[in-house]
C-alpha cells in the first residue's frame, strides 16, 4: 500500500515516517508535502492509496485540499492528523468521506491501527475493482457476444443467469453507429460517461466493431418497470445531440424492441442493428426504431437468412421447402420475368455469403429467361443442390482444420482471458460462424468448452498439488476466487475445498 504524508511540521512528518517504516513493512511512504497545494500535486503524481494530512496548514488547508482532490476524481483514502479536536472539522471531514481522525501528538498505536483499518478498506476496494473489471471483460468478450450472435435456448440462458451477479427482467438494445474517422476509445469513454449520468436503467456497453457499438439497457426484477420506448428514444436523441455538439459529427442510433425474456434479446439486437443501418444509409434522421416498411423488407432478409442457414447446416429438405414456398409466392404475385429476377437477387445474396466463407460460387442458370414456373422451380433446385454440395465440402474442411486449430489454441491458452473473437481470429473465421460451427461440431458452446477445460485443469491441480485455492483459481484463467468456486461447484457438484478433501481421502 502506498502512503503520502502532508503536514507543515517537518518533525511530525519525520515521526510518522519512522512509525510506518518500523512497524508496517507492507506500507511504502511514496511522498511528503508541507501544504494543501502540494497535497493536490502529490495525489496527481504519485496516486497514493492513503494520505495522512493535517488540517491547519499555510495557504490551502487540509480540508480544502481533500475537497479539490475529490473534485478531480482521484480515488484515495484520507487520515486526518490534527492538533484541533473540533467537531466542525470532523463533520466536514466526514462529508468528504474521511473515516479516520488522529489527534496530535500522534501516538504510535493510533497511527498503526488507523492505517491497518484503512488498509483493509483499500484491499476491499481493490478486490471490488478487480471483480468489476473481470465482470466488464466477461460481459464484453463472452456473455454479450453470445447474447448477440448465438441462437441459444431458454434453458441455456437460465444457466448463464445463475453465473451472473445480477438478473435481467427485461431489456432492449441500442446500436450506435459512429463516424468513419475518429478515436474509438475516446468515443466509448464519452458514451460511458454520458450513460452513467443519464441512463434510466442499468446498462452494459459491448465491443466496438466496424464503428458500431452495441449497448444493452436492462432492468432487474426489483427495479421499476420503465416506459421503455419513449424514455430510451429520448435518451438516444440526447446522446446524438450531445455528440454532435462536442465532436461536430453525426451519430446514428438504432433502437430494438424491448423484451422480457433473456433468450429474446437477440431479436432486439438485430432490430437495433438494422435500424442503425437504415438511418445511417439515409441520413435523414439520426435516431429511431426500424420503420414498418423497412421491417417488411427485413422479413425478406430473414427468409433469405433462414435459407442460407438451412443450406449451411446441410438441411437440404428445409432449404427446398423455403425456396419452393418463396418461388410459388413470387409466381402468384409477379410476372414470370419479375419472379425470375427476384430469385436471381436471392442467389446473388447467397453468393456473397458464400464468398465470406471462402467458397467461390457462380450461378449457371438464368432464372429471368425461364419460360414457365415449373422451369424456374427446377433451375432453382438445381442451384440449391450445387450450393449444398459446396457447403458440405466446406463443413468438412472447417471441422477437421480450422475448428481443430481453435480447439488446440483453447487447450494451450485456457489460463489466459480468452474471448470468442480472439479464438475465431486465430482460426481465421468470423466470430458468428465460428460460434455456430464450434457448437455443431463439438456439441458444446465455445464458453462451455473453455469452462470445461479450466475446471478439468483445476481438478488436476486440486488432486495433485498443494497450491492454495486462490493460486489454482488464477492458474486456470479466473480472476475472482468466488466466481471460480461457483463455477466449479456448478460443474462438479462440490466446492473446490470439498473436491480436494474427497480426492485426497482416497
Amino acid at each position: 500500500m502506498k502512503v503520502a504524508i502532508v503536514d507543515d511540521e517537518a518533525l511530525e512528518r519525520k515521526a510518522l515516517c519512522k512509525m510506518i517504516n518500523n512497524h508496517l513493512p507492507d506500507i511504502e511512504v511514496v511522498a511528503e508535502g508541507a501544504n494543501g497545494r502540494e497535497a493536490i500535486d502529490i495525489a496527481k503524481q504519485y496516486c497514493p492509496d492513503v494520505m495522512l494530512i493535517d488540517i491547519k496548514m499555510p495557504g490551502l488547508d487540509g480540508l480544502q485540499a481533500i475537497e479539490a482532490i475529490r473534485q478531480d476524481g482521484l480515488d484515495l483514502e484520507f487520515i486526518i492528523v490534527s492538533a484541533f479536536d473540533l467537531f466542525d472539522y470532523a463533520k466536514q471531514a466526514m462529508r468528504f468521506g474521511v473515516k479516520e481522525y488522529i489527534l496530535k501528538p500522534s501516538r504510535k498505536e493510533e497511527v498503526i491501527s488507523a492505517l491497518e483499518r484503512i488498509g483493509q478498506d483499500v484491499a476491499a476496494k481493490r478486490r471490488h475493482a478487480e471483480q468489476m473489471r473481470w465482470l466488464q471483460t466477461l460481459m464484453e468478450s463472452e456473455w454479450l457476444s453470445v447474447l448477440m450472435t448465438e441462437d441459444v435456448s431458454a434453458d441455456e440462458w437460465e444457466r448463464w443467469q445463475e453465473l451472473l451477479p445480477f438478473s435481467i427482467a427485461s431489456g432492449m438494445f441500442l446500436v450506435i453507429q459512429f463516424p468513419d474517422a475518429g478515436v474509438t476509445d475516446e468515443w466509448k469513454s464519452w458514451l460511458d460517461k454520458q450513460l452513467s449520468g443519464k441512463a434510466p436503467t442499468r446498462y452494459w456497453i459491448g465491443r466496438m466493431a466496424n464503428r458500431r457499438l452495441p449497448v444493452l439497457l436492462f432492468r432487474s426484477p426489483n427495479d421499476g418497470e420503465p416506459a421503455w420506448k419513449p424514455i430510451i428514444q429520448a435518451l438516444a436523441l440526447d446522446l446524438a445531440r450531445q455528440f454532435s455538439a462536442r465532436y461536430g459529427a453525426a451519430l446514428y442510433i438504432g433502437l430494438g424492441s424491448p423484451f422480457s425474456r433473456l433468450d429474446q434479446l437477440r431479436s432486439s439486437y438485430y432490430e437495433a442493428l438494422s435500424a442503425a443501418h437504415y438511418y445511417a444509409d439515409r441520413q435523414k434522421a439520426q435516431v429511431g426504431f426500424l420503420p414498418a416498411e423497412a421491417a417488411r423488407a427485413g422479413g425478406e432478409a430473414e427468409r433469405d437468412k433462414q435459407l442460407f442457414e438451412a443450406l449451411r447446416l446441410g438441411d437440404i429438405e428445409q432449404a427446398r421447402m423455403i425456396c419452393l414456398t418463396y418461388i410459388e409466392e413470387l409466381a402468384s404475385s409477379h410476372s414470370l420475368l419479375a419472379a425470375g429476377r427476384k430469385a436471381e437477387e436471392t442467389f446473388v445474396w447467397l453468393g456473397r455469403l458464400l464468398s465470406e466463407l471462402g467458397i467461390r460460387y457462380e450461378r449457371l442458370a438464368s432464372f429471368a429467361s425461364c419460360r414457365s414456373a415449373a422451369e424456374l422451380k427446377r433451375l432453382v433446385l438445381e442451384e440449391l443442390n450445387r450450393i449444398a454440395a459446396d457447403l458440405e465440402v466446406w463443413r468438412q474442411q472447417q471441422a477437421h482444420g480450422k475448428l481443430g486449430k481453435a480447439k488446440d489454441y483453447i487447450d494451450r491458452h485456457y489460463a489466459e482471458p480468452l474471448t470468442l473473437e480472439e479464438v475465431a481470429e486465430h482460426a481465421g473465421m468470423s466470430p458468428y460462424y465460428f460460434s455456430k460451427l464450434f457448437k455443431e461440431h463439438f456439441g458444446i458452446t465455445f464458453i462451455d468448452y473453455v469452462t470445461n477445460v479450466r475446471i478439468e485443469r483445476a481438478k488436476e491441480a486440486l488432486a495433485e498439488t498443494d497450491q492454495s485455492l486462490k493460486e489454482i483459481c488464477f492458474s486456470v484463467g479466473y480472476n475472482d476466487p468466488n466466481y471460480f468456486s461457483r463455477v466449479f461447484k456448478k460443474q462438479t457438484g462440490l466446492s473446490p475445498s470439498e473436491y480436494r478433501k474427497k480426492v485426497q481421502a482416497r
